[in-house]
């Protein structure tokens, strides 16, 4: 489970390191590319990787957007195993996508995580968040 909010840098190669909390679960390996919903980047332990690549091969092959998400998934993707530091190399095409440039914000989402540009988190996520764009009723539609 990956959970909590990081304010990171790239270093002066484009290594991004990985929160200690989250190191273990990635040691084994990783899959980092872009989201095909936002302008950011998903970095997935690998095991939740193969689950997600076996839900869009199941996609029909002569639907459009099947082919589209297929695209803009695997494509772009890059598999990892973070070095002793627990860093990974972030290619600058995947920075240019999520443009990020040094500073990133590192987003536990429960199964995954998200990769984002200080500017874009703030106003996608945080702003939507203050301005109420979740209302009370999808989150009482939970039951808890």
């Amino acid at each position: 489970m990956f959970l909590g909010e990081f304010s990171h840098s790239l270093d002066s190669k484009g290594r991004l390191t990985i929160p200690a909390k989250f190191r273990d679960q990635l040691a084994p390996g990783l899959v980092v590319t872009r989201s095909p919903q936002d302008r950011c980047l998903l970095l997935m332990p690998q095991d939740k990787w193969e689950e997600v690549a076996s839900k869009v091969n199941a996609l029909p092959l002569a639907d459009p957007r099947s082919a589209l998400l297929r695209r803009a998934i695997f494509s772009a993707a890059e598999d990892f195993k973070p070095d002793r530091q627990g860093r990974i190399l972030i290619s600058q095409r995947l920075r240019e996508y999520a443009q990020i440039q040094t500073d990133i914000v590192i987003a536990g989402v429960n199964t995954f995580i998200e990769l984002w540009q200080p500017q874009m988190w703030e106003e996608k996520v945080l702003q939507q968040l203050q301005s109420g764009a979740i209302d009370g009723e999808l989150f009482a539609a939970l039951n808890v």
